[in-house]
């Protein structure tokens, strides 16, 4: 996983594969710990989708949902209103989709809106539950997005690495990437068109980006020099990576399209995982106390200061907003941690001992990341308040490096 800051320089490498465009979903299981202060909901089943809705809803943790079938097939306000829920989705869905949020306090519509025809349904409802999720809180919902991970199957010294690109819950995957050589650590371009990644295509660790319309792929890093963990700027002209030279590792800010690398830390040991926190500030992972803590630069270089400060290790960033996600490892456990940067309050999120890799959603409300589920390695989501958590499990073989989307158009 990409918070061992030098895992990826000795993964074992082997032969490339040809590029498939098809990959394995990945199942859910959505799990709610707590359901007091949330705004209880209740989704009308007026389509095969009106589930999409509903789980979306379920796992971004702000919502109880309540079951249709309380109602009892009375689905006036006072039915649905006598099954708990404060709100309903009701709605209709022929070509076009269709909703309108009702407050069963007064009966009032509160919100409608209109989903234009889409070939894809499930993105028609993940529009929806965005809609909604919007108007109940006041903050734009993250459903409708996608994100992206790589699949190792087969025997351990014969692994087959592929990176996919899913919708947002695990469906849909589309391979853009296959080897038998290790692939690594994607992050989207903010437009959510390419992304960037590691490959040991070459023998060394290297960074490149590539189209996902075309399939088009371009060399980031130098080719001759080993470089890791790459991070795209907020506006989409430069990437952030890092490239070891003589033992070290140290943060390189080029182009997006791979020319004009500039090193923007100079320390010994191990500075990686870079993250844009905004145009001109770069969030890493830096080694350079004893044990890995989150620092802070200008992407100019220069300013460097040191941002975690709880905890003996921290590292692995990920950030929307002020939210910043992260790793902590503490008597051999590790675990996600979700801190506000302006007020540096935390909150430990997942629940396993062995949990990596976190990528934040665009709204900053949920986490995706890494985690081990029984000696094999699986996604999970939780919200950011802790409430809501959702296990994504593959049949095709261990997942890992898990990384969340822009919003789309």
């Amino acid at each position: 996983m990409k918070t061992t800051l030098l895992a990826s320089v000795l993964l074992v490498t082997g032969l490339g594969l040809p590029v498939t465009s098809t990959a394995e979903e990945l199942f859910s299981r959505i799990d709610i710990d707590a359901t007091v202060g949330e705004t209880s909901i209740i989704v009308m089943p007026f389509s095969p989708m009106s589930k999409v809705i509903e789980a979306d809803l379920q796992r971004s943790g702000r919502f109880a949902l309540m079951d249709p079938a309380r109602a009892g097939g009375n689905f006036s306000p006072d039915a649905l209103r006598a099954t708990g829920a404060e709100y309903a989705v009701v709605g209709s869905h022929s070509g076009e989709m269709n909703l309108q949020l009702v407050n069963l306090r007064t009966g009032q519509v509160a919100g409608a809106f209109r989903i234009p025809t889409h070939p894809n349904e499930r993105r028609m409802a993940h529009k929806a539950a965005d809609l909604v999720f919007e108007k109940l809180t006041g903050v734009k919902g993250a459903f409708d997005t996608r994100i992206a991970y790589v699949s190792a199957s087969g025997p351990a010294k014969n692994q087959t690495y592929q990176l996919i690109v899913s919708d947002a819950d695990g469906f849909t995957p589309r391979t853009i990437v296959s080897s038998r050589k290790p692939v690594m650590s994607p992050s989207w371009s903010p437009d959510g068109r390419q992304v960037a990644y590691v490959s040991y295509e070459t023998g060394r660790p290297v960074v490149y980006a590539q189209d996902l319309a075309s399939g088009g792929k371009r060399t980031i890093s130098d080719p001759n020099r080993s470089s890791i963990s790459p991070s795209w700027s907020p506006d989409g002209r430069s990437i952030a990576y890092s490239v070891a030279e003589r033992g070290n590792y140290n943060i390189v800010v080029s182009g997006a399209n791979g020319g004009g690398a500039r090193q923007i830390t100079n320390t010994r040991g191990i500075n990686a995982e870079p993250q844009w926190a905004d145009s001109n500030t770069i969030v890493f992972t830096s080694d350079r106390s004893g044990q890995p803590q989150l620092y802070k630069t200008t992407a100019s270089g220069g300013g460097e200061s040191r941002m975690s400060f709880s905890g003996g290790y921290n590292a692995g960033a990920s950030i929307a907003g002020n939210s910043v996600a992260m790793v902590r490892q503490s008597g051999g456990t590790s675990s996600i941690t979700i801190m506000d940067a302006a007020t540096k309050q935390e909150r430990t999120i997942s629940r396993g001992t062995q949990d990596d890799s976190p990528a934040i959603s665009p709204n900053g409300m949920m986490v995706l990341y890494a985690t081990d589920a029984g000696g094999r390695n699986s996604l999970a989501v939780a919200s950011d308040n802790g409430k809501a958590h959702q296990s994504l499990y593959s049949q095709a073989g261990d997942v890992r490096d898990p990384a969340w989307s822009p919003y789309l158009d």
